[in-house]
C-alpha cells in the first residue's frame, strides 16, 4: 500500500522530510524531457552550432521551470505542514490551533479535521475537568452528613433509646450512603464507557429493554411504578452496551421523578434504518423551552426526585456524551411541570 513512501524513506537524505520526498520526485520528474532531448542530440550527432543552442535552451528552461515548481510545491505542501504543527503544539505545549477549515480538498479537508479533532479533545478534556469538580464536590456533602451523623449518634448516648431519633438518624445516613454509591457507580461507568471500544452485536431489541429493565426492577418494585413495552420486535445491529447504559439512565430518570404507582412506557420505532427507543413518564417534567437544559453538565434543572432520590445533575449530560460517540442522539420532550416527560434515543442502523 506504500511501496513508494517505504522505498524513499530509506534514503537518508528523504527519509526525515515528506518534504524533500515531494521535490526529489518533482525534480526527477521535470529533469526527464532534459535527459531525453540531450540523449536524441548525442544520437542523431547534429553539427555543434545546431545542438549547443539546444541544449542551452532546454537545460535553462529545465532550471527555470524546476524553480518554479519546486517553490510551489513547497507552497502547495503548507497545509501539510500547518496540519503537522498544530498536532506537535497540542501535544507539546497544550496549544489549540486555529487553522482554516473552509477549502474542500484534501489538504483543506485534512486542516479541517485536525482543526475539529483537537477542538473536540479540548472540549472533552475541559468536560471531563467539570464532571470531576462537580462529583468531588457533590461528594463532600454525603461524606460529611454522614460523618455528622455518626458523631450524633455518638454524642447523644443519653438519648440513644429515643427509638424516633435513631430512626431518624439512620434514614439520613442511609440516604447520604445511598447518594455516595450514586456517585461512585457514576464515575465507575463514566471512566469504562470512555476506556470501551464500541462493538456492535447483533441482538433483538425486546432482549436489550428486558437486559435493562432488570436492572432496575428494584427501583421499580419501591415505587411500584408498571412498565409497558411495545413496538419494534426485531434484531438489529447496535452497540449494545452503550445503548444499555443510556437506557438504564434514561429508565433511572424516569423512575426518579414518577410518582408512585404511575406507569413508564418504553416504545420502540423503526424507521428505515433508524431506530428510536421511546421512554415516556407522567412523573414531574419541565418546563417545554428549556429540554436543552437536560443535558448541560452541572444541569440547572437538577432536583431530587419524588421521593427525594438525589441527582447529581450530569447523568443526562453523559448520556449525550456516549451517544454522540456512538453516532446517535437522545432528545427531551415535557409539555410542562408535572406533565410527565419524553426521552427519545436515535440510532442509526448500519447496513
Amino acid at each position: 500500500m506504500m511501496r513508494t513512501y517505504t522505498f524513499l524513506s530509506r534514503v537518508p537524505v528523504l527519509q526525515n522530510r515528506f518534504t524533500l520526498k515531494i521535490l526529489a520526485v518533482a525534480f526527477v520528474g521535470i529533469h526527464i524531457p532534459l535527459f531525453a532531448i540531450i540523449g536524441y542530440l548525442l544520437i542523431t550527432h547534429l553539427p555543434p552550432e545546431t545542438a549547443t543552442p539546444i541544449a542551452i535552451l532546454t537545460l535553462l528552461f529545465t532550471l527555470i521551470a524546476t524553480g518554479i515548481t519546486l517553490l510551489i510545491l513547497t507552497k502547495l505542501l503548507k497545509p501539510v505542514m500547518l496540519a503537522k504543527r498544530a498536532l506537535n503544539d497540542y501535544i507539546e505545549y497544550n496549544k489549540e490551533p486555529k487553522l482554516p477549515i473552509h477549502f474542500k480538498d484534501e489538504a483543506g479537508v485534512l486542516m479541517a479535521d485536525v482543526q475539529k479533532s483537537i477542538e473536540e479533545l479540548r472540549r472533552s478534556e475541559e468536560e471531563r475537568t467539570n464532571i470531576l469538580q462537580i462529583l468531588s464536590h457533590d461528594l463532600q456533602s454525603p461524606v460529611r452528613t454522614a460523618l455528622g451523623v455518626t458523631g450524633l449518634m455518638k454524642e447523644g448516648k443519653s438519648q440513644i433509646d429515643d427509638h424516633e431519633l435513631v430512626s431518624m438518624l439512620e434514614e439520613s445516613l442511609k440516604n447520604q450512603l445511598n447518594q455516595l454509591r450514586y456517585y461512585l457507580n457514576l464515575i465507575k461507568e463514566q471512566k469504562l464507557e470512555l476506556d470501551r471500544d464500541i462493538k456492535k452485536s447483533t441482538i433483538g431489541i425486546p432482549e436489550l429493554i428486558k437486559e435493562t429493565t432488570d436492572e432496575l426492577k428494584g427501583a421499580f418494585r419501591e415505587k411500584n411504578i408498571k412498565l409497558k413495552v411495545s413496538g419494534y420486535q426485531q434484531c438489529a445491529n447496535i452497540p449494545k452496551h452503550s445503548l444499555q447504559r443510556v437506557l438504564h439512565n434514561v429508565l433511572d430518570n424516569a423512575i426518579k421523578f414518577s410518582h408512585n404507582g404511575d406507569t413508564i412506557e418504553i416504545k420502540i420505532e423503526k424507521r428505515d434504518r433508524l431506530l428510536d427507543i421511546i421512554v415516556e413518564d407522567s412523573g414531574k417534567g419541565f418546563p417545554p423551552d428549556e429540554a436543552s437544559q437536560i443535558f448541560k453538565y452541572n444541569s440547572p434543572l437538577q432536583r431530587n426526585g419524588t421521593a427525594n432520590e438525589a441527582s447529581s445533575g450530569v447523568g443526562m449530560f453523559l448520556c449525550q456524551n456516549l451517544m454522540k460517540r456512538i453516532g446517535g442522539e437522545i432528545k427531551a420532550e415535557s409539555e410542562g411541570i408535572d406533565k410527565g416527560s419524553k426521552f427519545t434515543i436515535s440510532y442509526l442502523i448500519e447496513d
